[in-house]
């Protein structure tokens, strides 16, 4: 059962990746002698107050798995938690992966969150070519009484420790 909620976890995760490659793109398609680019690092963020559906899925009366939807605008009191998603990490010589990410939290004047090295998948096994892999970074915040309104955002930066490469991803919210 274990194995089921990882697959339909990231399920969720690769259709969250592939989400901006849906939009149509106005320049001309490669020519088919063209190969396949290699996979490039890639980080994705999701700030939700559903962090089950991400987490534990479970089947509805449907059959289907439940989405997490994104936070728009945040309710004050409640946990919110950011998930962060990678995809091709490089592997080191034991076939493992080593990223680390630094995390910021923005509000109406005021930085709520601010850490460096996070593990996200670090000395953990590297996810097949492709492969959108939930991490091991979740950010959990509340926003309380006494919190501005305005604009919330968080800021993760992932870095491939083995290939040097970068990844950045944001989200942002509304609290009222």
């Amino acid at each position: 059962m274990k194995l089921s909620f990882r697959r339909h976890r990231n399920l969720f995760a690769a259709a969250l990746l592939l989400l901006p490659t849906a939009v149509p793109k106005t320049h001309k398609a490669a020519p088919k002698s063209t190969p396949a680019p290699e996979g490039k690092f890639e980080i994705r963020l999701l700030i939700t107050a559903e962090p089950e559906k991400v987490l534990s899925p479970t089947k509805g009366p449907d059959g289907q798995y439940a989405q997490a939807q994104p936070v728009s605008i945040a309710p004050r009191g409640q946990l919110l938690v950011g998930v962060v998603f990678l995809k091709d990490c490089k592997a080191d010589a034991k076939g493992n992966c080593n990223v680390d990410g630094d995390v910021q939290g923005l509000g109406p004047g005021l930085v709520f969150k601010n850490t460096k090295g996070e593990d996200v998948w670090r000395a953990r096994r590297a996810p097949h070519a492709g492969f959108v892999q939930l991490s091991a970074l979740k950010i959990k915040t509340t926003i309380e009484a006494k919190d501005p309104a305005g604009t919330y955002r968080l800021i993760v930066v992932a870095h491939d420790r083995n290939s040097g490469a970068e990844s950045r991803s944001e989200a942002s919210f509304e609290v009222k």
